[in-house]
């Protein structure tokens, strides 16, 4: 049923024509896009080194993780050592 649109996507097409949607969805690229390509170009997780549900969704946490990690020592680790040497 490819001509009848559900109710659901009637009212999220709705939502997303306000202005406060468009600004909200603009903020996206540089929030949720980066974590993205990051996992995709630095842990190379284009696609799944293993087979089953379960265990794509194992690799994906860890992929998820390391990335969060990264960030993590980025930004309490480094300026504390920064700190500590000028000292």
């Amino acid at each position: 049923m490819r001509g009848v649109e559900h109710i659901v996507v009637a009212v999220f097409r709705a939502k997303m024509q306000t202005a406060e949607a468009k600004e909200i969805y603009k903020k996206r690229g540089a929030i949720a896009e980066f974590p993205n390509a990051w996992i995709k170009d630095k842990i190379r997780l284009r696609q799944f080194r293993l087979r089953g549900q379960i265990k794509a969704c194992a690799e994906t946490i860890w992929a998820c993780l390391a990335y969060n990690i990264k960030q993590w020592i980025r930004l309490r680790w480094k300026p504390r050592l920064s700190m500590s040497i000028n000292d």
